[in-house]
Formats: C-alpha cells, sequence, structure tokens
C-alpha cells in the first residue's frame, strides 16, 4: 500500500472496503471469528442495526462464544432455549423479576462450567471475553488482503472517541475530511503546542529532507508555539517544586531560579491555552503528553481550564515521544494518524488439565547433614581468617577436631586455610597456621602450587621467618617452595638496605635529571613582551646577590626534578 493511502482522515475506498475486524480471546490472543458464532441461525440473523445491539447483548450470543472458546460448534436459538429448560431458567438477562436475579445468574454461572467440564480446559475464575479490543497493544486490528496473512493492519486506539469504538471500521469510512486537532506536550521544562488541520499540504515537487519526511512536511499546522523554562537540574530530573516537597526547600540560587521559572513556565503556558481557546473549541481531538500529575495539571484541569478532565476528546498519545518541540509534535502525528501494518498476536497456548501435579525435569539436589556442616564450619574458619582472630581460631580449629592439612574449601586455587591465607595476605594467620596448628605448607592445590607460591610478598617473608623458627627438620621446606630461612631481625634489615638502597636510587635520578640544565640552556636569550631582546637576568632575580641567585635557581631545578620523577613513579 502507497504510504499516501494509509492517512486515516483521507482513505481511499479500496483500503476502507478491504478491512475486517479482527476478534481476539483476552486469555489466549486467539483469532476468533465472531460471524460463524455470532450467527448460529442464518434463518434468525438480526437484520437491523439496533437489533445486531441487542443481539450481541443476548445470553445466547454469549453463550455461543463460550462454546467456541471450548472448541464445540455452536447452538441455535431453539437448542439454547430447551438447555434453558433443561436449567429451570426462563430468562437469564432480560428477566423483569428482580427477586429472582441472584438465582438465574447462579443458573448462568452453572450452565457456562458444564462447558467448561466437558471441554477439559484449564479451568480459570476469571472467564474470557471475545473482543477486537483485545489485542494487548494499542492498536485496533484488522485483516486485510492488501497485507500478508501473517500481518494486520493496525490503527490507534486513540484515533477514535470512545463512542467511535463501537464501529471502527464504520468509523474510518465517515471521518470528516476537514477539522483539526490540538496536540501538546510538557516535561523537564520543555513545552510545545498545536493545532494541526486535517487536511495535508500538498507537498508535490518537495525536495526529501534528512529532518523531515514527506508525510511530516505535508503536516498542517495551523498555529504552534514552543516555551523553555530552566526548571530541573542538568542530569538530575525531577522539577525543583517536588524536590522542596521530598527533601525540604532549598536556599540555593539555583533552586530560586528553577522555582521561579516553574511559576513562569505555568502562566505562560496557561495563558496561551486561554488565547487558544477558540481552537480549542473546534478541535475534534486533543492529545496530550505532560510527565507526572503537576504537569498534566497545567494543561488540564484547572480552575478556568479551557480542558476539562472529563473532555471525552482528550486522550494520550499511545507511544514513547521525545522532547517537546514542533518536530516532535508532528512526527507524532504522523504516527498517530496513519495505518500500520503489524505482526499478528502471538497465541498463548491452553494448558490442558492434568490430575497430577507437574514434575520438574531438574532434579531437586539435596544436601547430606555432612555437607551442610561442613559449609557451616568452612563460612565461620574463613571469617575467622579474615579479621585475623588466632586465639578463636585455635580454639574452634581443636573443638571441631578439624584438620587443617585435609579440611578443604570450595575453591580449587586455596583448598587449605594455609593456601587461603597466604593468597589474601594474612601474614599473621599464616605464622599461627604453621606454627600453632602445625599446618603442612607442602599441600598443594588443584594447580599443583603450593602455599608459598601463591602468596603475597610480605606473606612469603612469613614463611621464611617460620622456617628459621621451626628449623629445617620440620617439613621439606624446598618441596614447598619457601624460600632460605631468615630470622625477622634479618628480614627487617633487609628490607631497611633495600629501602634505603630505592632512597639513593632517587637522588641519583635527581642530580641526573640537575645536570640536564646545560651551559646553552642557561645562556638562551629571552624576550620581553614586547619582542625586544631583554636582559639575561630574570626581572624576579633582581635585587639578589648573585650567590642568591644561584641558590634559588637550583632549588627550582630540584623541585622540577622531583615533580618529573614522582610523575614517572605514578
Amino acid at each position: 500500500m502507497n504510504q499516501d493511502d494509509l492517512y486515516v482522515y483521507n482513505l481511499p475506498g479500496k483500503v476502507t472496503n478491504s478491512l475486517e475486524l479482527l476478534y481476539f480471546d483476552s486469555k489466549t490472543l486467539e483469532n476468533i471469528k465472531v460471524e460463524d458464532s455470532a450467527s448460529p441461525n442464518p434463518q434468525k440473523k438480526p437484520t437491523t442495526e439496533s437489533h445486531d445491539i441487542d443481539y450481541y447483548k443476548s445470553d445466547l450470543y454469549r453463550y455461543n462464544l463460550k462454546r467456541q472458546l471450548n472448541d464445540l460448534p455452536p447452538v441455535t436459538e431453539d437448542e439454547f432455549d430447551k438447555l434453558l429448560e433443561e436449567e429451570s431458567i426462563e430468562s437469564l438477562s432480560g428477566s423483569d423479576d428482580d427477586d429472582n436475579d441472584d438465582s438465574e445468574e447462579d443458573k448462568l454461572q452453572s450452565l457456562m462450567q458444564k462447558l467448561e467440564v466437558n471441554a477439559s480446559i484449564n479451568g480459570d475464575d476469571e472467564e474470557s471475553t471475545v473482543s477486537y479490543l483485545n489485542t494487548k497493544s494499542p492498536f485496533i486490528l484488522f485483516k486485510s488482503p492488501l497485507v500478508p496473512a501473517d500481518k494486520a493492519v493496525g490503527v490507534y486506539k486513540a484515533v477514535f472517541l470512545p463512542a467511535q469504538l463501537n464501529e471502527p471500521i464504520q468509523t474510518l469510512e465517515k471521518f470528516p475530511k476537514t477539522g483539526q486537532s490540538a496536540l501538546f506536550m510538557i516535561g523537564g521544562g520543555h513545552f510545545a503546542g498545536a493545532i494541526v488541520s486535517h487536511v495535508k499540504k500538498n507537498t508535490r515537487g518537495n525536495a526529501p529532507s534528512t529532518k523531515e519526511s514527506l508525510q511530516e512536511q505535508a503536516v498542517d499546522i495551523i498555529v504552534s508555539k514552543t516555551f523553555h523554562r530552566y526548571t530541573t537540574r542538568r542530569k538530575q530530573g525531577g522539577s525543583q517544586s517536588a524536590s522542596d516537597n521530598a527533601r525540604g526547600k532549598a536556599n540555593s540560587a539555583g533552586s530560586s531560579i528553577r522555582r521561579y521559572n516553574e511559576q513562569a513556565l505555568i502562566q505562560e503556558v496557561r495563558e496561551l491555552l486561554q488565547e487558544w481557546k477558540h481552537h480549542l473549541d473546534e478541535c475534534t481531538s486533543i492529545y496530550i503528553r505532560a510527565n507526572g500529575a503537576s504537569n498534566r495539571k497545567i494543561l488540564v484541569g484547572y480552575e478556568g481550564a479551557p480542558i476539562e478532565n472529563k473532555d471525552d476528546r482528550l486522550r494520550s498519545f499511545p507511544f514513547t515521544t521525545k522532547r517537546a518541540t514542533t518536530h516532535e509534535l508532528k512526527r507524532a502525528w504522523v504516527e498517530l494518524m496513519h495505518l500500520h501494518v503489524v505482526d499478528l498476536p502471538k497465541v498463548i497456548k491452553k494448558k490442558q488439565k492434568d490430575s497430577t501435579p507437574e514434575r520438574s525435569t531438574t532434579p531437586k539436589v539435596t544436601k547430606s547433614p555432612e555437607e551442610i556442616k561442613h559449609e557451616q564450619l568452612a563460612t565461620e574458619v574463613v571469617g575467622l581468617l579474615k579479621r585475623q582472630k588466632a586465639p578463636k581460631l585455635i580454639s574452634f580449629i581443636k573443638q571441631n577436631s578439624i584438620d587443617v592439612d585435609t579440611f578443604k574449601l570450595d575453591n580449587t586455587h586455596t583448598p587449605t586455610l594455609l593456601h587461603y591465607a597466604a593468597t589474601n595476605g594474612l601474614g599473621h594467620m599464616v605464622q599461627v597456621l604453621l606454627v600453632n596448628l602445625k599446618a603442612s605448607p607442602t599441600v598443594v592445590n588443584a594447580a599443583g602450587r603450593t602455599p608459598a607460591e601463591i602468596a603475597d610478598s610480605e606473606a612469603r617473608k612469613v614463611f621464611q621467618i617460620v622456617r628459621h623458627k621451626l628449623g629445617e627438620g620440620h617439613c621439606d621446606w624446598d618441596a614447598a617452595r619457601v624460600g632460605p630461612p631468615k630470622s625477622k631481625e634479618e628480614i627487617e634489615e633487609a628490607d631497611k638496605a633495600k629501602n634505603e638502597q630505592v632512597k639513593l636510587e632517587k637522588q641519583k635520578l635527581i642530580q641526573d635529571e640537575l645536570a640536564k640544565k646545560t651551559e646553552m640552556e642557561l645562556k638562551k636569550p629571552k624576550f620581553s613582551s614586547n619582542g625586544v631582546l631583554a636582559a639575561h637576568k630574570p626581572d624576579d632575580l633582581s635585587g639578589l646577590s648573585e650567590q642568591q641567585k644561584m641558590r634559588l635557581m637550583r632549588e627550582q631545578r630540584a623541585r622540577a626534578a622531583e615533580a618529573r620523577l614522582k610523575a614517572m613513579q605514578k
């Protein structure tokens, strides 16, 4: 179909004549052919519009719909009357005897429930309904030979007035070619409003544009206006008044500006609506997008508002819109007022009743009491290790008779307590495990690595200290990949010597940086701001002796060198 043939206010006859309403079940979204079930007896099919309305409200119509949902053929009016006699019901929906309303309703429910039992369907308390509005989308869907079989023609429900929803096809055929509608968007301090004519502009000869499509160029805006006020903090969201209500009134300059701008925006918008009142009175539809109740009150329902809350013409945009601008109003109008080719809803399959409850295909993993106890012990032990509670850890290990070499944690990288303490840098707990709890440093993990191999630098030093303390005969320290034995004093002296070496290297680097200041750089000519060759001496060193100047320049170069070294180390 041509895009120009999809405008709802100017649909050609070939399009409207090809449309056929699609009815759907509210539960399964199954496409239901209402014509068959609505007219079980062709000889008694209503012929007038008034009779159609009465027929579709009758119990026969409801009963046949229910039968079709249960995959049963429809019944005739005579058959339905016979069923009613069997249920001792004289009239299901049109009785004038108010005393029998409750009993008649019970009989009707009983008749409906029999269908569910006979059809063996999944019994839900909520009764399904069949309607062309049950699309679970903002569209009313039509079948048409102009689109593929797996597609449907969709029209936004918001296009129709509430009374027009009863006869969507007839409404599309009788839509007036002329008229106008109002569009308003407000949010985040942005407002855009427009009165749009239903007659499109002639765009023949217009060049294609990257900013606007030909359909958007054809939108005839009678009058439009946009406002913008700074009312929300950048990337913060929410109005200032909402922030005041939630956190209390702020006293900053920005909050005062936003508070003033909110009131100014409200006044400007309402003055505009009053100015456009004669346009609004002639509009057949009014579409608004207002973020939040406070923004909606700016447009609708305030004292003396041209638009009342209960106005039947008032509707919302059934899709997401962007920032309020005139271009966005055009885009929304084009989206709203054109037919769309959409996919048919996916049918939700009905579940069959089963006498036995469904069983999960995946077996439920049950843990033995021993596994549960082991997990509890592991959690407690790891917590004591992390907090480095040595006395409590020793007591807990002995009370629960835990073997520190065979007790495994749920981790292949750190299976033992010694592995865990070493890899997490818990040096004190490494010493407690080796000395007090006699943990073996030769146990390996899944990768074949000992605790000393996966330990950090500080923990490795603890292993060396313990090796010196316990002696070579305690275990095979070489197999445990522990470094040569060293006392605590030797470790401290080595660390001190290393720190001194680092300090000397740093000083040497500073001296090397100072030496880079060559004689040519010191003798480099300097120019004043007007381009004239200036004196060799800096202006800021005037009044100092030569010795003071040299000392000051050395200090400046030293500070610069230290700054460069710090940057290099980072």
